[in-house]
């Protein structure tokens, strides 16, 4: 995907894991909600390595990622250095035999490349727009327009998806012939993102829960 020599995208460790199926990764990325976004900040003897969980949004084959025009790591990440994002969602804890062979069932994309800001207008707006509809779809339709105190005061930054890679874990716990019959319980424990009921601003007239919000949800519930 992008990666010609597979120097950083190919799978070492356990590579019947790899995923290069793209609806797949893209489904990855649209389910989850936080990208932790790493690279090496400052120069010399005190460069540094620094990972920031961000709030990220999928725009066709590009990934957004936005924030104060302060932060380090986005002022950082535009002067062209590499980034490595991350997003991983985490689909059960598997309890095998023996503690050696407890695992998770996970799904795990690394994204690889250098961000560029978004600085046409229109683009940005409509990037901003769809990092909002990324973690409340539809939402955006229901909220006033982004003034333009608001755009010119945040960063965007946007990172092709040209260099990337998955991998998962799905199934049951893989256990020892000789602990097989081991009297204790094993199997997997389903985990997903589910919502408790909404709670409405106190300072805001009694309404009804609109319906994005109401029904939402992240993946199989």
């Amino acid at each position: 995907m992008g990666d010609p020599a597979g120097s950083r995208t190919q799978i070492s460790r356990v590579p019947e894991r790899g995923v290069t199926d793209r609806s797949a990764i893209e489904a990855v990325l649209d389910e989850g909600l936080i990208a932790h976004v790493g690279l090496v900040a400052g120069e010399g003897e005190a460069a540094h390595p620094v990972v920031i969980p961000m709030l990220y949004a999928r725009q066709d084959d590009q990934l957004l990622l936005h924030g104060s025009p302060a932060s380090r790591l986005l002022r950082t990440a535009k002067s062209g250095v590499e980034v490595c994002v991350t997003v991983t969602l985490l689909d059960g804890l598997v309890l095998a035999r023996s503690a050696m062979h407890h695992s998770m069932n996970y799904r795990s994309v690394v994204v690889f490349g250098t961000a560029t800001e978004v600085t046409d207008w229109d683009e940005k707006v409509s990037a901003l727009d769809q990092l909002t509809d990324h973690v409340i779809p539809g939402r955006m339709a229901a909220l006033r327009p982004h003034t333009d105190k608001e755009v010119r005061g945040t960063t965007v930054l946007s990172l092709p998806l040209g260099e990337c890679s998955m991998k998962a874990r799905t199934g049951p716990p893989v256990d020892d012939a000789e602990d097989m019959y081991a009297d204790v319980w094993a199997g997997v424990l389903p985990l997903v993102v589910a919502a408790c009921a909404p709670e409405p601003d106190s300072l805001m007239d009694p309404r009804d829960v609109p319906e994005q919000v109401a029904a939402w949800s992240r993946g199989a519930v």
